[in-house]
């Protein structure tokens, strides 16, 4: 047992942890299966890992990254719209954004099955809520930048605003919970991206 590469042991750990975390989910999982699975002794895993928390970091963490850039340039951009009285460009920045998270969903499907539907009893265990916060934020400067540049817009609960971002984030992930083709993904986010404009439209009074 674990006579291989250093490369190639801790690739088989990686994908014996992806394989046993999706099956099992994060606290269902130990690492003597883990090392069984992989063909490794627990001395050869942690010459890889420190913890069972670290291997599923390492998992899902790439993902998280890609996705968190994705979206704080979309948020500049949204911002900058704002700056330039180009209010009508931000659902089309929305609307693009939404699209290319689907893709970038797909391109990392294992990890953010990890992440929404295994990681409990890890720090990724709120990833949902935690954007959705993210969301709410950035929502909130966008709104002030628009009071600021004579915009009128309705100001809305933060409650309100929970209760509105996670149903649409919810259904931008339906896609990972489902296990959607990435063309039946991309069909059904353009419907919700529809749905969810004109309902911020008419809330906010724009």
């Amino acid at each position: 047992m674990g006579y291989g590469t250093f490369e190639s042991t801790h690739n088989n750990i990686l994908e014996s942890g992806r394989r046993l975390f999706l099956e099992n989910g994060y606290e269902r999982t130990n690492i003597r299966a883990i090392c069984k699975d992989a063909g490794i002794t627990h001395g050869s895993f942690y010459r890889h890992f420190d913890s069972k928390e670290a291997l599923f970091g390492a998992l899902v963490q790439p993902a998280l990254d890609s996705f968190n850039a994705l979206y704080d340039r979309s948020s500049d951009e949204c911002l900058d719209m704002v700056e330039t009285s180009q209010l009508e460009k931000t659902w089309n920045i929305s609307e693009e954004t939404s699209q290319a998270v689907v893709r970038l969903i797909y391109e990392h499907f294992d990890s953010f099955k990890l992440l929404l539907e295994c990681a409990d009893g890890t720090q990724y265990s709120n990833f949902l809520n935690e954007l959705v916060e993210m969301e709410i934020h950035s929502t909130q400067e966008t709104v002030k930048l628009m009071q600021e540049r004579g915009t009128f817009i309705r100001v809305l609960s933060e409650d309100k605003l929970h209760m509105l971002t996670h149903a649409y984030l919810s259904c931008i992930f339906e896609a990972v919970q489902h296990n959607f083709t990435l063309e039946e993904a991309l069909e059904n986010v353009q419907c919700v991206v529809e749905f969810f404009s004109a309902g911020w439209k008419k809330v906010l009074g724009l």
